[in-house]
């Protein structure tokens, strides 16, 4: 009896428990999705046939990984995870574009006017800008949606039943910052700002809870940051962009080799998109995901907390 009390409540899986179970199955996903890859690229051995079967396929993954979860311990459709077409869903993965986008025009605008890079065109052919442009698009999109999945989707929401919002956001951001130490060229500035960044996306998602709003965010500031400013991505550099950029001193404003992520001006811009996305009256969550997520009943709907101080909200789950 002590036994199941430690594993299930009412009946049901711990939330607790669907967090580890769903990180394995992560992590399965992640591994297939690579192995497949490899196999493409044994046939076609160039990195763009590496990269769209890679990514296409650990967004597949990770549906089919989450499916599983929702349908059988939550009883919930897939949409419940946060990338149901609801009625808002378009102006809340718009609104992430223009945060993302703006947050990084003032990294990028501030190392401009306090010289610390240099800016200026690159004299690329118009179709070789629109392909590469075209193609980096749709590269960044759908990573960007893979990794807020991963650590804004399923794992996390399980992770916010289970220890609250504060709780929840600490533990996915830490595991956000350390997931890149792989990247090239990581410092202690750039490990402590992609954690920090993992703040005001997961804000972006309680206030909303759908994932239009991060992924709208994450992939704007990329996107900018690597075609449209030419600066790299958290280490990666692409091959081209729109402007070309060279990085003076001050490594630890820019973030030299890493990118902005690796400086203190990304720092101050990431702190002040926290506090915007937590402080703004205009971001609240739509009616249907209001119901999807914490049932179709009028008082567990009214009591929904969408904020991220209040507790875990009301459903059958409860906490750990």
């Amino acid at each position: 009896m002590r036994l199941e009390r430690l594993f299930l409540r009412d009946g049901n899986l711990r939330p607790i428990w669907r967090f580890f179970l769903s990180v394995i199955l992560v992590l399965f996903a992640y591994a297939a999705a690579y192995l497949l890859a490899e196999e493409v690229h044994e046939f076609i051995p160039q990195a763009w046939a590496w990269y769209a079967t890679l990514f296409p396929c650990q967004l597949l993954a990770l549906l089919a990984a989450f499916k599983i979860m929702t349908r059988v311990f939550d009883h919930k459709p897939l949409g419940v995870v946060g990338l149901t077409f609801h009625p808002d869903w378009l102006r809340e993965l718009g609104a992430g574009l223009v945060i993302g986008g703006i947050m990084m025009v003032l990294v990028g605008g501030t190392e401009g006017l306090l010289a610390l890079v240099r800016f200026a065109r690159n004299p690329l052919p118009g179709r070789v800008e629109l392909a590469y442009g075209t193609g980096l698009f749709l590269v960044l999109l759908i990573s960007a949606t893979n990794e807020e999945l991963t650590f804004r989707g399923y794992p996390f929401q399980k992770l916010v039943q289970s220890l609250g919002p504060p709780g929840a956001i600490a533990v996915s951001s830490a595991c956000f910052g350390l997931a890149h130490l792989g990247n090239p060229h990581p410092t202690w500035i750039s490990t402590l700002n992609t954690m920090l960044v993992g703040i005001p996306l997961s804000i972006a998602y309680l206030r909303t809870r759908a994932l239009w709003m991060p992924v709208g965010i994450h992939f704007a500031w990329n996107y900018v940051q690597g075609f449209l400013l030419g600066l790299p991505v958290s280490g990666l550099t692409f091959s081209h962009s729109l402007l070309k950029v060279q990085v003076h001193d001050a490594a630890w404003l820019t973030g030299s080799d890493y990118g902005p992520e690796g400086g203190l001006l990304a720092t101050v811009v990431i702190v002040a998109a926290g506090v915007c996305l937590f402080l703004s009256p205009r971001i609240r969550i739509n009616e249907r995901m209001k119901e999807l997520v914490f049932g179709s009943s009028q008082d567990a709907a009214a009591n929904a907390p969408v904020h991220i101080l209040p507790g875990p909200g009301p459903g059958p789950d409860g906490r750990a």
